[in-house]
């Protein structure tokens, strides 16, 4: 509450509010004061230059007939068609303050003011700038130079293993009906050996018709010398007994090679995103520092500061814990008392990597090792693996809050404090 009062103070009687609802060609615009009262009709505002200065045209006649001296502009951050308006306002002369609001918010308040159901542009804007008014809006960042840089190389990064995971699937799914003996040879299908032996030997009858010195040859140059009789054997063994399907062989050992085409491809510029981020986090001069800690690595380093951006802009490690939306949530009513959970309120990748971050660390740090076995063991209200992997990645949040905010690279006599300290050592 203390937040809203402070986002509502902000509002003053000089100030003028503008909502706007985004779209693909054509926005929509509703001017007010700090009432919430309507000065103008409802207006579009095309997707353009001209549309654009338009809007600060007409805001700037509403500015100096109602003598007011702030300019507040809200939206709705989803998707990406506001972006290039966002970016236009903030590089504006003028400087209006930008804020957003939830959509969420705007879907369920849209009934107040006419107690209808009834969805519309110019209606929405209107909710939008009557929710800034009552405070329920947040301060827009749009990451500028290396954090800009980190944040598209991150989501190019999250295209790209899609596409490496749908390639994946659908191989296996072609394996598993032509070929299904073949997982028991490999424990991943899509090692590099593997694959390359796949462009060859795809079904079955591609091993039982070929001889044994040609297999054993290719066998030993795909795997560089590290493999050889008793991987042909295995191939063998498993292809003698198969129950694949027998039809449709030469369209399907074309499919099989495109898919391992697609793979390598996808990793090939996956490799070469994630040598781009390591080059950024070098210009931000915080990679070495955020990697001292065992387990982190250049993805999550370059996954944190991206999704946070310039780590000036908070003041505590609780904003970025709400950024990722793993701040706490109770749902409880008179005696009934709910159970506590994360909010999953915030940016999904955020949370994604904290929580890979939370497994990394407990595989190679020892002090996170230590502290997510406490969560794990303790007597009292002890998590389940998965609770507390969270709580790890959450702990690892802080401690990369520091680093970033401090420059210090990671001490590991720091990391626990006494009485966490305490509690590991009760455990024996």
């Amino acid at each position: 509450m203390q937040i809203i009062q402070k986002r509502i103070e902000r509002i003053t009687p000089t100030t003028i509010i503008v909502g706007i609802d985004t779209a693909k060609e054509t926005h929509w615009a509703q001017i007010t004061d700090h009432r919430g009262i309507a000065l103008v009709k409802p207006f579009k505002i095309h997707n353009s230059i001209n549309g654009f200065e338009n809007l600060l045209l007409r805001v700037e006649k509403q500015v100096k007939k109602q003598g007011c001296d702030k300019v507040v502009i809200g939206m709705e951050p989803s998707g990406h068609y506001w972006r290039a308006l966002g970016w236009y306002l903030k590089l504006h002369e003028s400087k209006p303050e930008l804020v957003g609001v939830n959509p969420y918010h705007t879907k369920q308040a849209k009934e107040l003011d006419d107690n209808s159901q009834t969805k519309s542009d110019p209606k929405d804007a209107l909710t939008i700038a009557h929710l800034i008014r009552n405070g329920n809006y947040f301060d827009t960042y749009l990451p500028e130079d290396e954090y800009a840089e980190l944040r598209q190389l991150n989501t190019e990064r999250q295209r790209l293993m899609k596409q490496i995971s749908r390639a994946n699937n659908v191989l296996i799914a072609q394996l598993d009906e032509y070929f299904p003996e073949y997982a028991t040879v490999w424990s991943n299908i899509t090692c590099p050996t593997s694959l390359e032996l796949l462009k060859t030997y795809a079904l079955p009858s591609d091993i039982m018709s070929a001889s044994r010195e040609k297999l054993l040859e290719d066998i030993r140059i795909a795997s560089n010398g590290k493999e050889s009789v008793k991987l042909m054997g295995e191939m063998i063994r498993a292809a003698s007994r198969s129950i694949g399907v027998k039809e449709g062989k030469k369209a399907v050992r074309l499919r099989i090679l495109n898919l391992i085409d697609e793979l390598i491809y996808f990793q090939n510029k996956k490799d070469a995103i994630e040598a781009e981020l390591e080059s950024v986090m070098d210009t931000l001069q915080l990679g070495s520092v955020l990697q001292s800690m065992l387990g982190i690595g250049p993805i999550i380093s370059a996954a944190f500061m991206g999704e946070i951006g310039d780590i000036r802009r908070f003041d505590n490690w609780k904003q970025v814990r709400s950024l990722a939306g793993l701040n706490l949530v109770e749902d409880s009513s008179g005696q009934h008392k709910g159970k506590t959970k994360v909010s999953k309120r915030g940016r999904p990748y955020l949370r994604h990597m904290l929580y890979l971050a939370g497994e990394c660390g407990c595989r190679c740090n020892t002090e996170m090792h230590e502290f997510y076995r406490c969560l794990r063991d303790r007597k009292k209200n002890p998590l389940n693996p998965q609770q507390a992997f969270v709580a790890t990645g959450l702990k690892i949040m802080r401690i990369l809050f520091h680093m970033a905010k401090t420059g210090e690279s990671y001490d590991p006599s720091k990391a626990l404090g006494a009485v966490r300290l305490q509690q590991i050592e009760s455990l024996g």
